[in-house]
């Protein structure tokens, strides 16, 4: 069994990087000759775009470069006469895909978890270099409602998790109780510290001999617990959001009755997308001759590279249609894949 997997693992991962980088430097380098123009002159930004230019080409390349390497293994097997030799020492035929498929498996859990960290901001940070000069920037203004409270942030610095001339408005029972202002504040632990401003409190009764408004200055005031400034970034930018952030912005989105639909699908984008290689790779395994006397290679290659591309392009254009609201997310990302799930394990039980 060991050597088996050396065999077998040898030859799909020779072929998956050899592809891998490849894509990946095609991709990269016809992105830098349309963009050339406008990168910036300092050497440094320009090695950090071409870092997150190739972070951001691997939710791209990664599915492509799985399907693709299979393809290749087996079209070497087939011209060399391995499955002969394979089935003939016994080995069944679910049995050789099986280390390949796990392979995939692996690679698509790598980038999942990768997708909980800043790789998944990748995009953004390439963006910021090429239109700013610099890979954090400031995003404009902001109004959400948070709890009881409606926040108004001029402007947020994203990634430096600070903002600039804040306003909190209190809300109980439809009537505003206080209003707060601050000049800038910065976000520490589980709260924001708003720094040089001032709170206003207001009377719940308006009557003669009553006490008025009351204006107090703060130099530092804890406000906001729990509102996290990846959350308000993806809101006043139209930012990525990782995975750990999205589920955070769920909760609290949900929690204030705001539409969460962009937010699921960037989930449903993370978590089940890149399993459409897995599955198409065991389900094309089973169409795959397995001596060449009788077949025309070439064709069957040829083939096999044009389903691949027209079953990613539907999924994208699925996954475009679910973005734009024509369809509901769950029909254009998560059942196409659940239905290659079902047909790559029927294919499997088929010739068990």
């Amino acid at each position: 069994m060991w050597i088996f997997f050396r065999f077998i693992s040898g030859i799909y991962l020779k072929n998956f990087f050899i592809i891998f980088f490849s894509l990946l430097g095609f991709y990269c380098g016809i992105d830098l000759l349309l963009n050339f123009k406008d990168l910036p002159k300092a050497a440094n930004l320009d090695l950090l775009y071409v870092m997150f230019l190739s972070f951001s080409a691997v939710p791209y390349v990664l599915p492509i470069s799985l399907i693709f390497a299979l393809v290749v293994s087996l079209i070497s097997m087939i011209r060399a006469n391995e499955f002969v030799s394979l089935y003939a020492l016994g080995l069944s035929r679910n049995y050789v895909i099986l280390f390949p498929f796990l392979w995939a498996l692996f690679f698509c859990c790598i980038y999942i978890g990768l997708n909980f960290t800043s790789f998944a901001y990748a995009n953004d940070y390439k963006r910021n270099i090429l239109k700013n000069g610099t890979i954090m920037n400031q995003s404009g203004e902001v109004f959400l409602k948070f709890n009881n409270n409606f926040v108004y942030i001029s402007k947020i610095n994203n990634g430096q998790n600070s903002a600039q001339n804040i306003k909190i408005f209190n809300i109980n029972d439809l009537n505003l109780s206080s209003f707060v202002s601050a000049k800038n504040a910065y976000f520490e632990g589980e709260s924001w510290i708003l720094r040089d401003g001032n709170i206003t409190l207001l009377p719940k009764n308006y009557e003669l001999a009553n006490d008025g408004l009351k204006i107090q200055d703060f130099s530092e005031l804890k406000s906001l617990e729990g509102f996290k400034p990846k959350i308000i970034e993806g809101v006043a930018s139209n930012s990525d959001y990782s995975i750990s952030d999205a589920l955070e912005s769920f909760e609290l989105f949900k929690a204030q009755n705001v539409n969460t639909d962009a937010l699921k699908i960037n989930l449903y984008k993370f978590v089940f997308t890149p399993f459409f290689a897995p599955f198409l790779m065991l389900i094309m395994y089973y169409f795959f001759p397995v001596i060449a006397r009788f077949f025309n290679l070439a064709f069957v290659t040829f083939i096999a590279f044009v389903v691949t591309l027209m079953i990613w392009g539907v999924l994208f254009l699925l996954t475009r249609l679910s973005e734009n609201s024509v369809i509901a997310s769950e029909i254009g990302i998560v059942v196409p894949i659940i239905i290659l799930g079902c047909l790559s394990a029927y294919m499997y039980y088929k010739h068990r």
